[in-house]
């Protein structure tokens, strides 16, 4: 059942599709023939990286619109790949979006999202949202040339991202710099969005140990991408840190103890990483 968050979205069955789109895009993207999502692919203004090849198109009175399609992933995803069961997982990612918004957290604007039949009691699904026109994700941005007070000003924004996002009780399963996104092609500002809400989990308060389980993954992917050749400093990961800390958590000394806790956190998962291998 979806929360109050989302009662400014309505339902439709159109198509051979099931559609949860906000009210007052609803038609407009309906018109577009967003019931079909695979169909606008031909018509699409931006491609994106990632799973099932996200892509962006233009909706007549709506604008750009980003459309991403649910895969799965892990080891079961070369079994089940798009197939899921029912529409959950879909719903629960645009509440999340819309929660996340209401509670201050700069994330994409969501507009729905659309499943259709795969067969039996299995969907596919496609997440909706408001297209960034040139925004980038971090480590993007970070890999290319950047003037120092500008790299700084990204970094800070990226912690207080993260830290907004778990002041408003979000545990994000996937923290890392794809994740986080760079807008400033509108007005200048720099302003981070969190991307990827799927499986999110949100509570009343998030415990100070899933906070740190959270920084800690976000910071061992940068230490990858450094290790892989990246232009990623330990300065540039502890600026991150600094922000999300902000003037009220935690104390200097304490920051202090979880900066080695981090560094022996990185090498214990490295070391790991190695044997495995």
């Amino acid at each position: 059942m979806m929360g109050a968050v989302t009662q400014r979205f309505v339902r439709a069955s159109t198509g051979g599709a099931e559609t949860f789109l906000r009210a007052d895009v609803a038609p407009c993207l309906l018109a577009a023939g967003i019931a079909d999502p695979e169909s606008l692919r031909g018509r699409s203004t931006a491609t994106y990286e990632g799973r099932g090849r996200p892509f962006g198109f233009d909706a007549r009175g709506v604008g750009r619109v980003f459309v991403r399609p649910y895969l799965h992933g892990g080891v079961f995803g070369a079994i089940t790949r798009d197939r899921h069961a029912g529409d959950g997982r879909f719903e629960s990612e645009v509440e999340a979006h819309v929660a996340a918004a209401a509670a201050g957290v700069p994330v994409c604007e969501a507009l729905g999202f659309v499943s259709r039949s795969a067969g039996g009691i299995f969907r596919r699904g496609w997440l909706v949202l408001r297209e960034l026109p040139g925004a980038r994700d971090l480590l993007a941005v970070l890999s290319a040339p950047l003037a120092a007070a500008r790299r700084r000003a990204i970094l800070a924004a990226a912690g207080r991202a993260v830290r907004a996002l778990h002041d408003a009780g979000f545990d994000h399963p996937d923290l890392h710099l794809k994740n986080l996104l760079l807008d400033d092609a509108q007005s200048g500002e720099v302003t981070v969005r969190v991307l990827d809400l799927d499986r999110t989990v949100r509570v009343d308060r998030l415990p100070r140990e899933r906070r740190l389980a959270g920084l800690f993954r976000f910071d061992r992917y940068a230490a990858k991408q450094a290790a892989a050749g990246a232009p990623i400093t330990r300065a540039d990961r502890l600026r991150v840190f600094v922000a999300y800390a902000g003037p009220d958590w935690p104390a200097r000394e304490e920051r202090r103890a979880i900066a080695r806790r981090l560094r022996r956190h990185i090498g214990r998962h490295a070391r790991l990483t190695k044997a495995a291998s």
